[in-house]
């Protein structure tokens, strides 16, 4: 299958960039390649005025997790592996997955194509790649049950795909306002796009694929826009640029503040949400930010070597626990969401992993893409 040329954002190790400086230098290199012009005039962040809450105890708001849990207390939950790599299932850059309905879809950003497997046995159902699809550097996907959404980084697109028998439904492009669509967020009727080029995220109506809003301008501290998330009716936007959280109203789209300082927030790219926390990893800090959905306040920062964390790419909550994939480590930590504990780091050949950056997780079950090595880790916990 053709490719795009398009080297994604995570894939860093393929460009020889050391860790604290890939983030940066990937975005040039990607506008480079696919000639897209960012456009971007620097949004100043604007403080929410919110005083960082240090955690109890702790000598410092920096690294202030609880003492890591002895692996003896997960005795019979320690994940089991198994790595889907045959070259029939389709999987070319597997940058990022989704599931819902017993089924898991792969976004092949390499591939310009969708790979369906089964979630319970891994089993191979199909793979969407014809030119009906219009995928061009498909980087982001989101599942409602019945419709899959597919951001298309370099194609300034998003295709919508019906999940019953995977025919296209629509592909929206011109008239939304994507510029480098790099990630997606659904919840109930809406679904948000971050626009990375355009320092934009849109709103769309998921029934009718028609344009709801285009969030911009200079109050809302928007910068490189790489990740969104939806909780307690707000939506979270991670600006890697800016080295912020964004928080908006999903009811009026006003701007509610902009997260900065004292957040720990380097190059953040990727968020969660567990209960009334968010996550949010800074690729180029090695670090995990919990802040409150409630009040926007700092619960904790978790960094340090104990961690494991390595150009943290990915985040996802499922089976009790807070996975974060490290796309430039080739490894998997688990943390206790509730305490920040640390429970522990999967690494080594029974895993598979290489350059992790997507992951998806429903019920015992969470799946790792690895875009280094065309293939996707099951893990269930026991």
């Amino acid at each position: 299958m053709e490719t795009t040329g398009y080297i994604p954002r995570h894939s860093g190790r393929h460009a020889a960039v050391p860790p604290g400086r890939h983030a940066k230098m990937m975005v040039s290199v990607i506008a480079a390649i696919i000639m897209i012009s960012a456009g971007v005039a620097i949004a100043a962040a604007a403080s929410s005025g919110l005083a960082p809450r240090a955690c109890p105890g702790a000598g410092a708001v920096g690294d202030c997790a609880s003492a890591p849990a002895s692996p003896s207390t997960l005795a019979g939950k320690t994940p089991v592996a198994q790595v889907l790599s045959s070259p029939n299932y389709g999987l070319h850059g597997p940058s990022a997955a989704a599931v819902s309905g017993g089924r898991l879809w792969v976004a092949n950003v390499l591939g310009n194509s969708v790979t369906e497997l089964s979630a319970n046995s891994g089993a191979h159902l199909r793979t969407l790649g014809s030119a009906a699809y219009a995928f061009r550097g498909p980087n982001a996907i989101a599942v409602d049950g019945d419709h899959v959404w597919v951001a298309n980084v370099p194609g300034n697109s998003v295709t919508e795909v019906s999940a019953r028998n995977g025919r296209r439904e629509r592909s929206l492009s011109y008239g939304y306002g994507f510029s480098s669509p790099y990630a997606l967020a659904l919840s109930g009727s809406r679904l948000w796009v971050a626009n990375a080029g355009g320092n934009s995220v849109t709103e769309i109506d998921a029934a009718t694929g028609r344009r709801i809003a285009v969030i911009s301008g200079h109050r809302y501290g928007l910068d490189n826009p790489y990740a969104v998330a939806v909780a307690g009716g707000r939506l979270w936007v991670a600006n890697a640029g800016g080295r912020s959280v964004t928080e908006i109203s999903v009811r009026t789209g006003a701007w509610i503040a902009t997260l900065s300082a004292g957040y720990g927030l380097d190059d953040p790219a990727a968020l969660a949400v567990a209960g009334t926390s968010l996550w949010v990893a800074s690729e180029a800090g090695n670090a995990v930010t919990e802040i409150s959905t409630t009040t926007g306040r700092l619960t904790r920062t978790l960094s340090g070597r104990r961690y494991g964390f390595d150009n943290p790419a990915a985040l996802t909550v499922s089976a009790g626990r807070l996975w974060v994939a490290n796309s430039l480590g080739d490894s998997v930590t688990e943390i206790a969401p509730g305490t920040g504990a640390l429970l522990g780091t999967l690494s080594g050949h029974r895993y598979g992993f290489s350059n992790p950056t997507g992951l998806a997780a429903a019920g015992r079950d969470v799946w790792v893409t690895n875009l280094g090595s065309n293939s996707v880790t099951q893990l269930r916990v026991g």
